[in-house]
């Protein structure tokens, strides 16, 4: 079957004017899967506004109709490629990641019919922000964990939260987290994906605004992690971000399913020097490639 062509794209509004979010979501994830990325279910502008609103005093909202559909777009192990093909193609100055992305994303609007009057954000640039992390529950894409949330699942759960808060407070420098013990001994929580663990990241937001289903079913919260895999994350994520360790849905985490050693580095490198001679390194061993974007209606799923 060929990937989507802009009529295919233009096909997903009816005579009649609904919209079909799950024909526009198949259409989508042909299109991006042979860039490494996914899209994420259809939700409503509405599911998310109404948790930025309990839970930040409804910052970071969606300017769109309550009952408009949008995707979530995410890169997954291999996104690397795609952005090694586009440095050694175009060769930006910097944002290496972002520019290839960009390139992606403005490929995608101009296939998506005017009709649709859609909004297509790089979530990592802005503006504007969105909260990715509330994206990511509200579209059951991901399961978000807390401590708070293992409270009362276990005789030792209340010890283990306290003993994570003590060595939080013990190892993290005040001069970057200040001396307030609130902010030295905050357990922050982060979300993981029942496929990927934490080896994604969110990279684009798809707001349809006249893409509207109001009777789009709302997911359930995802709940896949067990309560020991669950307190194993948290720690790691806290205390030694920056290994990844936290990232492995389990100490059997799939191999194929996470980062290659050079992606890890990559993408935890924060020198744009270290970066572009990663990316000249890797041009330097075959010639630019011919662009990675699927044509309207020739490459095959």
């Amino acid at each position: 079957m060929d990937t989507p062509s802009f009529k295919q794209f233009a096909c997903v509004v009816s005579k009649e004017g609904d919209f079909n979010a799950a024909a526009f979501q198949e259409l989508l994830a042909s299109w991006l899967r042979p860039l490494r990325l996914e899209c994420s279910r259809p939700f409503l502008v509405g599911w998310y506004n109404q948790i930025r609103a309990e839970t930040a005093d409804g910052t970071q909202r969606i300017e769109a109709p309550e009952s408009a559909v949008a995707f979530a777009i995410l890169s997954v192990p291999g996104y690397l490629d795609v952005v090694a093909e586009h440095y050694a193609r175009e060769r930006p100055k910097d944002a290496f990641v972002d520019t290839a992305t960009n390139a992606i994303l403005q490929r995608l609007r101009d296939l998506i019919p005017a009709e649709l009057d859609a909004e297509i954000i790089n979530t990592d640039v802005g503006p504007p922000y969105y909260h990715v992390q509330s994206i990511g529950s509200v579209c059951g894409g991901d399961e978000h964990i807390e401590a708070k949330d293992l409270r009362g699942k276990g005789e030792d759960c209340e010890a283990w939260e306290e003993d994570l808060a003590d060595r939080l407070e013990e190892t993290r420098d005040p001069k970057m987290w200040g001396t307030q013990p609130e902010m030295r001994r905050k357990i922050f929580g982060v979300n993981v994906h029942p496929v990927w663990g934490g080896w994604y990241a969110y990279r684009g937001l798809v707001v349809l605004r006249k893409g509207l289903q109001k009777s789009l079913a709302k997911p359930e919260p995802l709940r896949f992690l067990g309560d020991k895999d669950a307190r194993r994350i948290l720690a790691e994520y806290n205390l030694r971000h920056q290994l990844c360790r936290w990232r492995d849905l389990s100490e059997s985490h799939p191999p194929e399913c996470r980062y290659r050693p050079e992606e890890f580095f990559f993408f935890t490198e924060t020198s744009p020097e270290k970066r572009r001679q990663y990316l000249e390194m890797r041009a330097s061993l075959a010639p630019a490639a011919t662009s990675p974007y699927p044509p309207a209606g020739n490459v095959k799923k």
